[in-house]
């Protein structure tokens, strides 16, 4: 299962209440307030998801006892600290978590899945999930052309005009998700990744079909609306062909930053 939450900047908690040494030490060490404001709503967003999941099993943790750190590629895990530290099985607990981390402008998203129920998490070349937030955005022809695939131009090019800037953006988002997910990022051309998506639902996720040589593990996305965002999510089925919406165990978002309803553009595509 799948979970996931966004946070804003005006609901981010300050460094003293939700950082503890070792992260405030990072904190302080980046070196301008736009990289500081990203790198705390990202932590905010984890953070807040790991203490709901862990909150479902009845356990509770200050924030400052979840830490977050980054593997050589830049990909983000979760580590137990502090109080943490004192529980085996929250220690436990926490090392099964696979998370993923995005920003967009104001807002952060971070989801997370449990290793055990992934197929991928012991292959060195991927992680369980990755998860990416866009702000829906004009990027024009010139972009298109020079990071999306014929699959993709020819895709937007049928798209009705009023859908273009929403499916462009989801194109983007998936790839970017995509990259999360092989640990790749943003390093290799994004044309190695071809990312299709279905058209809209109303009320949940709708299904992005992903093909690419970078992994052999077979991948699925979604995404969805989220204000005048899009979310998407890639992860790993072990060759199972889909991860379901709210109906398929496998991909069940649950959570959004307040606790609301997700609102959802129309079919058309109108926002």
């Amino acid at each position: 299962m799948i979970n996931w939450l966004t946070v804003e900047s005006r609901d981010c908690p300050t460094p003293q209440r939700m950082l503890g040494p070792e992260e405030r030490m990072c904190y302080e060490g980046l070196h301008t307030k736009k990289r500081q404001q990203d790198w705390l709503l990202g932590r905010a967003a984890a953070k807040r998801l790991v203490l709901r999941h862990l909150g479902a099993r009845g356990a509770s943790l200050p924030l400052a006892a979840i830490r977050v750190v980054n593997d050589f590629d830049g990909a983000p895990r979760v580590v137990p600290a502090g109080l943490a530290l004192a529980d085996r099985d929250i220690c436990a607990e926490l090392s099964a978590l696979c998370i993923s981390i995005s920003h967009s402008e104001d807002r952060s998203l971070c989801a997370i899945m449990t290793g055990t129920q992934s197929t991928v998490r012991n292959l060195q070349s991927a992680i369980a999930l990755g998860a990416d937030i866009e702000t829906i955005a004009s990027r024009g022809r010139g972009f298109a052309v020079a990071y999306y695939t014929a699959d993709e131009l020819a895709f937007l090019g049928a798209a009705p005009i009023e859908c273009y800037d929403t499916l462009s953006t989801a194109i983007w988002s998936a790839k970017e998700a995509l990259l999360k997910f092989t640990r790749h990022g943003l390093r290799v051309d994004t044309r190695m990744v071809t990312c299709l998506p279905a058209p809209p639902e109303r009320d949940g996720w709708a299904s992005v079909a992903i093909s690419t040589k970078l992994t052999d593990v077979p991948v699925v996305g979604w995404w969805r609306v989220f204000s005048d965002h899009v979310i998407t999510i890639a992860a790993g089925v072990g060759g199972e062909g889909a991860l379901g919406t709210e109906t398929s165990p496998a991909l069940r978002p649950a959570f959004s930053d307040k606790g609301e309803p997700c609102r959802i553009i129309s079919t058309d595509c109108e926002r």
